[in-house]
């Protein structure tokens, strides 16, 4: 018994002389911990919901069955989020200010397909999700930024419809 009592005292004197190692140690991995998380850049998201009106008494009346209105549900989801209408959001939103070529802005617009969801929800419903994150704007550019892209593709789909 006192063999390990021994044993465990000179396990504390070791750790104790070594304390200012052990406290080095542990700020470092906090510092690259908290430098890690600085580097993520935030993003941020902008929902909206737009109800269709598709059950038309006309439709009925003339012989438009369900599968016409599943797909005219598709025709307005893939309208949406066509190239021609991506460039209008482009055009009309921050992301185009810095666009001169041809190039970059087809770029510009693969990459805001990327960060453009929209999802039919059920029947006539649609959710349309607009991402931002990009790590040279300011938190409230980002969030602007993804409210302006929600909000100009729901005018798209009031001029067209």
């Amino acid at each position: 018994m006192q063999s390990l009592l021994d044993e465990l005292l000179s396990a504390l004197y070791a750790v104790w002389n070594r304390r200012f190692v052990a406290l080095g140690v542990a700020w470092g991995v906090c510092l690259l911990g908290w430098l890690a998380v600085a580097m993520v850049p935030n993003a941020y998201e902008s929902n909206a919901r737009i109800f269709v009106q598709l059950d038309d008494p006309l439709a009925k009346q003339i012989g438009m069955d369900p599968g016409d209105q599943r797909r005219e549900i598709e025709r307005i989801r893939q309208t949406l989020t066509s190239a021609i209408n991506l460039e209008k959001v482009v055009r009309s939103t921050r992301l185009g200010e810095d666009i001169t070529s041809p190039k970059q802005m087809e770029a510009t617009v693969l990459d805001l397909a990327d960060h453009i969801k929209v999802v039919s929800q059920q029947d006539n419903l649609f959710e349309i999700t607009a991402e931002s994150g990009n790590g040279s704007l300011s938190d409230a550019e980002n969030a602007k930024l993804a409210q302006d892209v929600a909000q100009k593709l729901i005018d798209i789909f009031r001029e067209e419809n």
